[in-house]
């Protein structure tokens, strides 16, 4: 947990100023160990994709295994874009709430590149120059990657980078966060204590996950084809950010006072363990989904789209909620998620997330047309975390030391809390 504490003030619903919060930032290591799990879920999923083990373009997979196996690991990316949701919200949250200071957009700004930046910039160079070198046209070609905008031209992600669409959602997210937190926070305003401003602020996200739901549907349109290009772009995924942004509303309204604690999320608190035994019964349903599509690779119909979505949805809240409710933790969920090895590979799962892709490149050949499953993902994970371990030491971490320049931070993903 790291010890720098500041504090500043708001203003409540009737428009006096409370006693201004002091906020210290506190390292949740039980989302460590998810974001862990998510990254070697998605190392997974890809891995049996190039195994031959998932369906893809009509060639079935590997019969209910391949059913298990895609409905086991598809919430992987959700989820962490969920934690990206919770843990940058949180902090406006905890302003609008219970006037804690509020964030500093520069050192906001300044962090983010640095956390996100310098890693992908040597995974670009590396990708450019080798598997992706054919496919360069130009300077502009080079310059939409370097700035992670490549998503929103077909044929414009080099080889060797296809899993980093998503971090055009993340940027896009980053710089509109700040705006969604202003919009909102107005919008509370006017409600009386932590629960009214809570239901207030859950509406403006809803808001968001219905926009992303609406966007999803126009994305999957038969007239588009098979895997247009705007089947990537960010505000189709936006509904899972606005999963971790609830997740922030709810666990800050939580700890600003003891009356802020929604019915659902106490619900929750009290049966965490339980919550994750139904986020397992609603998986092992999704099995047997009705509009179909499980199992498999390709891209969904609209009719997939629009029944799958809600059910991600609710499976990665009910995942991530339970590491998220302030004060004690589930034994068994603490246990787990805090194992070391576990929190390791969360400290290093960002490098692991970008040279996965390569890993597969450099071993199979391609990304499809691959055999032995085992020992395509062992070799993939044991590559990727290689490489991640050297670029967490050698960039990664030098440049998150650079974020004192603008305030405080520790190098782990932290996130602010009432000193009480």
């Amino acid at each position: 947990m790291a010890t720098d504490i500041a504090s500043g003030s708001s203003a409540d619903a009737r428009g006096s100023a409370p006693a201004p919060s002091r906020v210290k930032r506190q390292y949740f290591a039980e989302l460590q160990g998810i974001r862990a799990l998510a990254v070697l879920a998605v190392i997974t999923i890809h891995s049996a994709f190039t195994a031959g083990q998932i369906g893809f373009m009509g060639k079935p997979g590997n019969g209910f295994f391949a059913i298990i196996l895609e409905r086991v690991t598809r919430e992987s990316l959700p989820i962490l874009f969920a934690l990206s949701g919770f843990l940058l919200y949180r902090p406006f949250v905890l302003a609008t709430m219970a006037g804690a200071p509020k964030p500093d957009l520069k050192s906001y700004a300044w962090r983010r590149v640095l956390r996100i930046g310098p890693a992908y910039w040597l995974l670009a160079v590396v990708m450019l120059l080798t598997l992706g070198r054919e496919q360069v046209t130009g300077v502009w070609y080079v310059l939409r990657v370097l700035v992670m905008q490549h998503v929103y031209q077909a044929g414009a992600i080099p080889t060797g980078m296809e899993s980093t669409w998503s971090m055009a959602t993340e940027t896009l997210f980053y710089a509109l966060l700040p705006i969604f937190a202003w919009l909102f926070a107005r919008f509370a305003r006017g409600a009386s204590g932590p629960a009214g401003q809570a239901r207030r602020l859950l509406v403006g996200v809803a808001l968001i996950a219905l926009v992303a739901y609406a966007f999803s549907a126009y994305s999957h349109l038969p007239s588009l084809g098979p895997w247009p290009v705007q089947g990537n772009w960010p505000i189709g995924w936006f509904g899972y950010l606005a999963v971790g942004m609830a997740l922030a509303v709810l666990s800050a309204a939580a700890e600003t006072s003891p009356d802020g604690m929604l019915a659902p999320y106490r619900l929750i608190a009290r049966h965490q363990g339980a919550t994750w035994a139904v986020a397992a019964v609603v998986i092992l349903l999704f099995c047997f989904s009705p509009v179909g599509g499980q199992g498999t690779s390709d891209y969904p119909t609209l009719a997939q789209v629009m029944f799958d979505q809600p059910i991600d949805l609710l499976i990665v809240f009910l995942l991530l909620a339970p590491l998220t409710v302030p004060g004690e933790r589930s034994k068994f969920i603490a246990a787990t998620m805090t194992w070391r090895p576990l929190q390791f590979i969360g400290k290093v799962s960002y490098g692991m997330f970008l040279w996965h892709i390569p890993m597969i490149y450099f071993y199979n050949g391609s990304m499809v047309g691959g055999s032995n499953f085992p020992r395509t993902l062992l070799v993939v994970v044991a590559g990727s975390f290689l490489a991640a371990v050297v670029s967490y030491y050698l960039v990664e971490r030098p440049a998150l030391n650079l974020r004192n320049r603008f305030g405080k931070a520790s190098r782990e993903p932290s996130t602010p809390v009432l000193v009480r």
